[in-house]
């Protein structure tokens, strides 16, 4: 009978002593603390960027031969959402009838019903509906980070939540680094997973030949054409994702519309009208002002199935325009990737025509649900020739006129004395076009006027003359096929201004000479890109023949100088020949007449 006594009295002080705390815990309106073991959880993170690793305990239990038994609710899911998580693991799993769980169903039976999801994919679905239930305020376990590695250690054997709930740590302008991910496993002793973050990047070059580069040079009209590496992200956990590319055009570069996508080698389709139905792609492209926008569309379903980390390569071009600014500034393009990096945040990709459904971007301070990687910039340079006309005394000349020959622009502008009047169609010398584009040419444009002509119906075929100005005037003159010439006076300061040129070689010719004044011989230009690494220097690191780069006039300079007066015939030229023949002829006659002299006098 005492030992009966003894136990019992055993019994009721144990039982007390496991409720006190809860009674506590209830007085005091706080959650029990996790369960502790001896176990330890470690993370090794792939990337380099700073995570917030949190652990949440769903289930604990003793092990047995490897195996968890004795299993007990752990702290994370309140006992007053458990009703309601059970329900959605019904859902999520699609029992129904005999197969569900009940709402007050036992913690092994839901263990069962866990165990069973063995689906990465499906694994990380799981987590985040776990997410929705468990109390992240109270009951998270810190992961601290040591050198790339996060750990949580005394942790009891069960199963844990793991979240990665990384918030705004970086500034507005490094918020990429910031990377999400959900994922829910079984503890039994020490245990370290790999949490791999292939995190999204992007590499945008330039096109030069055979080779991928940072910057080039070119000439105005000439195609630069665009190369946009990216790689296949890891959609797993998402149910939308939002997969965009950002590209902007400087006011030097005209977008082609000629985008297209490989994936693998494999062209990707294109969707034209940017709203399904009939015509549904895989990504479609809006175009405003120099902003291109390309957009992959149902981008977690495009790329469930691809191969993570596959290439992906956008081409594209744009045409180096009018508006292109010379020199070392150059004309640059950038490029980045704005994508999903938390899972239970919806971003689809495409919502209506031209309006992606983006991911509303967080204030400062709040977390983001999305990333963007670095802007990779490229750079278009061009330069110009500077032509400066003076006399012999060093003083301005006007008058003068110069044309520059060369198989390397295809429009040049031309800043000089010179500008355009329209004329009289039948006039003789009225031999250039105006374009849509503000360019002349003496090519006659093909097609009807809307499509290539600046002026209305009224000014079609309508011609141009090119006439002295006393102001100086900027003009575009658009090259035709093969060698090109292009004329232009000096202005009132004796210069003019051939821009947007390339390396190349130059020929300039005095083509009308001051009165009074003898012409200057040509001269040959040669401009020279050194390139170092397959990358184009900006053009202060030009070099130049019979011209400098002067870095304050961003241009190539030369001076012409003409000189009055009557010149010489040159050495070997008609004029001397005929002097060397009337001199002989002089010599001969006079010998001739001395000779004959004597003669005579000798005969007296």
């Amino acid at each position: 009978m005492k030992t009966n006594k003894r136990r019992l009295l055993a019994a009721l002080t144990a039982t007390t002593l496991a409720l006190t705390p809860c009674f506590a815990a209830g007085m005091m309106n706080a959650m029990a603390a996790a369960t502790t073991g001896t176990s330890t959880l470690s993370i090794t993170d792939s990337d380099t960027a700073e995570h917030a690793y949190n652990a949440y305990q769903l289930i604990t239990g003793t092990t047995e031969a490897g195996k968890l038994t004795n299993l007990q609710w752990g702290s994370a899911i309140p006992e007053g959402s458990r009703s309601d998580f059970i329900t959605a693991l019904n859902t999520f799993l699609s029992l129904s009838g005999t197969n569900a769980l009940a709402s007050n169903a036992d913690v092994q039976a839901v263990a069962e019903k866990l165990s069973k999801v063995t689906d990465s994919d499906k694994k990380i679905e799981l987590a985040k509906l776990i997410s929705n239930y468990v109390d992240k305020t109270n009951e998270k376990i810190d992961m601290t980070n040591n050198s790339g590695t996060y750990s949580a250690s005394n942790l009891a054997n069960g199963w844990y939540l793991i979240l990665d709930e990384t918030g705004s740590l970086k500034t507005p302008a490094n918020e990429n680094d910031i990377v999400r991910s959900a994922n829910i496993l079984k503890l039994i002793g020490d245990t370290t997973i790999n949490s791999k973050h292939s995190l999204p990047t992007l590499e945008k070059k330039i096109v030069d030949g055979t080779n991928l580069v940072d910057s080039n040079s070119a000439a105005i009209g000439d195609v630069v054409e665009y190369n946009i590496s990216l790689k296949v992200p890891d959609v797993r956990g998402y149910d939308k994702y939002f997969y965009v590319v950002e590209d902007t055009l400087s006011a030097g570069l005209t977008y082609n519309d000629d985008l297209s996508i490989t994936l693998s080698g494999t062209p990707v389709h294109k969707d034209t009208d940017g709203i399904g139905g009939t015509d549904l792609g895989d990504y479609y492209v809006t175009h405003d002002n120099g902003e291109i926008k390309v957009v992959f569309e149902n981008a977690a379903t495009f790329f469930k199935n691809k191969t993570v980390d596959a290439p992906i390569v956008i081409t594209y071009s744009a045409t180096l325009n009018s508006n292109a600014v010379i020199g070392d500034t150059g004309n640059p393009n950038t490029a980045k990737l704005v994508y999903s990096n938390d899972p239970s945040v919806e971003g689809n990709g495409k919502n209506e025509p031209g309006k992606p459904d983006e991911p509303k971007k967080p204030e400062p301070g709040e977390n983001s649900v999305i990333g963007e990687t670095p802007e990779d910039e490229v750079t278009t340079y061009t330069t110009a020739i500077k032509v400066i006309k003076h006399d012999q005394a060093g003083q301005i000349l006007k008058g003068a006129a110069f044309t520059l020959t060369s198989s390397d622009f295809n429009e040049v502008r031309v800043v000089s004395g010179y500008s355009f009047e329209q004329n009289d169609d039948a006039k003789a010398d009225n031999t250039y076009y105006k374009l849509k584009d503000g360019s002349y040419t003496k090519t006659a444009p093909t097609g009807a006027y809307t499509s290539d002509l600046l002026y209305d119906k009224n000014a079609y075929n309508k011609k141009f003359n090119k006439v002295y100005s006393t102001s100086t005037g900027t003009l575009i003159e658009k090259a035709g096929s093969g060698s090109y010439a292009v004329e232009a006076q000096v202005d009132e300061n004796g210069v003019i201004r051939f821009e947007g040129l390339k390396p190349g070689t130059y020929t300039l010719h005095e083509s009308k000479v001051p009165e009074g004044y003898n012409a200057a011989d040509d001269v040959e230009i040669t401009i020279t890109a050194t390139k170092e690494e397959n990358n184009v220097k900006v053009p202060s690191q030009w070099t130049g023949t019979n011209a400098a780069y002067v870095s304050a006039d961003k241009a190539f300079e030369l001076t012409v100088v003409n000189r009055q007066g009557a010149t010489l015939p040159s050495t070997g030229g008609v004029g001397t020949k005929l002097f060397y023949l009337f001199g002989s002829a002089f010599v001969i006659g006079a010998s001739t007449f001395i000779v004959t002299k004597k003669r005579v006098g000798t005969n007296k």
